[in-house]
């Protein structure tokens, strides 16, 4: 099968790699240095995921590497790790690579980057999920594999036999994948550990354990987290209040040495996702009449910490 990939960063590197062991891979990626060293020396893995990587630094060549989706055509799969702010711009401009059978798959997190792609591509070819993978990126073309896990993708408007294609084709690879008929409450499991970690921890320069060892940090989680539940459940997503809530902890305590995604994009000052995050909770909130207001409040000061040095 020919899979494509917009974006060959942390997480997709690792997909683009492994998946290149059985399929036909071919990456675009518009930062120049990323697809020269591929080009070069492959997609560059560092296998470190605990109990399970030897550490070693694993090659895998991809079919082709360019900047220009038009060299490499129409795909069979084509799989997107852009950040959110750029979605709709890339897909655009792989439209080269996406025919009236081609599956679009996004595993990115947060709530928003479907509607981003939507703008693009007819909804009965996108594909929906979420990763269990970690990933650092060390330099452009070479990462290190921190996480393994399940795969959960699903439809919301496609037929969901798209889904079990691309669960086909990576399984092939040795992936483990889940197709869910609610594809949204494992959506929303994983956003609320984003809600937990990612504004705090931006904020306040600290690591993932701070919001578990802090009293006044890990109340201000639980507050963000019952609200982003609240909206979950409006929505028609059947979740266990607790067991969310325990999940969402336990995953601040298993990461606790991290620096999270939103700490370090306000470290590099980059914009951050903080408005697929806590802000598409504030958002769906209003659409189903939940106030929100922990979340508005900490979405707001992310915004404009962030505009101090974006300069909007």
């Amino acid at each position: 099968m020919k899979i494509g990939f917009l974006g060959c960063g942390a997480i997709g590197s690792i997909y683009a790699g492994y998946l290149s062991k059985a399929h036909e891979v071919c990456v675009v990626d518009t930062f120049p240095p990323v697809i020269e060293a591929v080009k070069k020396n492959g997609i560059l893995i560092d296998e470190c995921v605990p109990g399970m990587g030897t550490g070693e630094t694993v090659s895998f060549t991809p079919a082709m590497a360019s900047t220009d989706p038009k060299e490499i055509g129409v795909v069979d799969i084509l799989i997107v790790f852009v950040r959110y702010m750029f979605l709709e711009a890339a897909c655009r401009n792989a439209l080269p690579m996406i025919g009236p059978d081609t599956i679009v798959m996004t595993l990115q997190n947060g709530i928003g980057n479907y509607d981003e792609i939507a703008k693009v591509i007819p909804e009965d070819q996108i594909v929906i999920g979420n990763t269990s993978f970690g990933s650092m990126g060390l330099e452009p073309g070479h990462v290190k594999h921190t996480g393994s896990g399940t795969t959960f993708i699903g439809t919301l408007k496609a037929p969901i036999e798209k889904a079990h294609r691309a669960a086909a084709a990576l399984r092939e690879a040795g992936f483990d994948v889940e197709v869910m008929d609610n594809v949204m409450e494992v959506i929303w499991h994983k956003v609320f550990v984003n809600v937990a970690l990612n504004a705090i921890c931006a904020l306040l320069d600290v690591q993932n354990s701070f919001v578990n060892d802090n009293p006044y940090g890990r109340e201000a989680a639980k507050l963000m987290v019952n609200e982003a539940i609240d909206v979950a459940i409006a929505s028609g997503c059947r979740l266990d209040r607790e067991e969310e809530l325990a999940h969402a902890f336990q995953v601040v305590v298993d990461t606790g040495m991290n620096r999270c995604s939103m700490l370090q994009d306000v470290s590099h000052q980059k914009e951050t996702e903080i408005k697929i995050i806590n802000g598409a909770v504030s958002r769906i909130g209003r659409e189903y009449g939940i106030p929100t207001p922990y979340n508005d409040l900490i979405c707001q000061l992310i915004l404009a910490k962030q505009s101090i040095y974006l300069g909007r």
